[in-house]
């Protein structure tokens, strides 16, 4: 299998962020978390033809580094956390803006139907395992909770509005991400478990690539 080069740096460092959260090599997985979001931003830029729909792109993996970065200091303070979180939130809403707004037509409202009730049941789901022991993070967590979920809705309000491939990209990378996130939460808040933090990385470097190739592919086709 063949890929850009430009991605090889990603891949790289992906690849030894995993076995720092695979074998808890506390200093390989802080050298290398930061650097993640902007190589992946790196073979976006160098493979992607230049549109004004790009700096959505930037944007999202701009605060999807800034989540990174701040949750790797939780330990100090669960400011840290916090603030991680609302970087993640960000991130999060330029997606659904991509996700609404990057189509073939000009349908740019998300209309409800009853096939939209499972985000937000696995939503409920996910919180509710939790919520006892969320503390003072129970309202931000029903925030984010929501927000993920409406991600995860308006990925697939893209479906016959956009060409399959990149659909599927961006549905997938959308399902991971929210994957990541239950993880993550079910870790820290509830049920702590071995390789929690590798399940995480797995998904959520998977989640993000999907994301941005979804997203690439699409103003790939683009006449500018």
């Amino acid at each position: 299998m063949t890929f850009p080069k430009s991605l090889l740096p990603f891949l790289v460092l992906s690849l030894l962020n995993l076995i720092a959260a695979a074998t808890d090599i506390a200093m390989l997985g802080f050298i290398t978390k930061p650097l993640l979001m902007p190589a992946l931003g790196l073979y976006f830029y160098q493979s992607t033809q230049k549109t004004p729909l790009n700096k959505f792109i930037f944007a999202a993996l701009f605060f999807s580094f800034l989540g990174d970065t701040l949750l790797m200091f939780t330990d100090y303070s669960s400011n840290f956390f916090l603030a991680g979180l609302v970087a993640f939130l960000i991130a999060h809403i330029v997606y659904i803006i991509m996700n609404i707004n990057f189509v073939n037509d000009q349908e740019s409202k998300m209309k409800l139907q009853w096939q939209d009730a499972i985000f937000f049941l696995v939503g409920l789901l996910i919180f509710s395992i939790i919520k006892n022991d969320l503390g003072e993070m129970y309202i931000p967590t029903i925030v984010y909770t929501t927000v993920i979920c409406i991600m995860g809705l308006s990925a697939r309000k893209r479906w016959k509005k956009t060409e399959m491939k990149d659909f599927w990209w961006v549905m997938g990378g959308a399902v991971l991400f929210m994957v990541s996130d239950s993880i993550l939460a079910i870790n820290k808040f509830t049920f702590p478990f071995p390789q929690a933090g590798f399940l995480v990385m797995l998904t959520y470097l998977t989640g993000q690539y999907m994301l941005v190739e979804g997203f690439r592919q699409f103003i790939q086709k683009l006449k500018v």
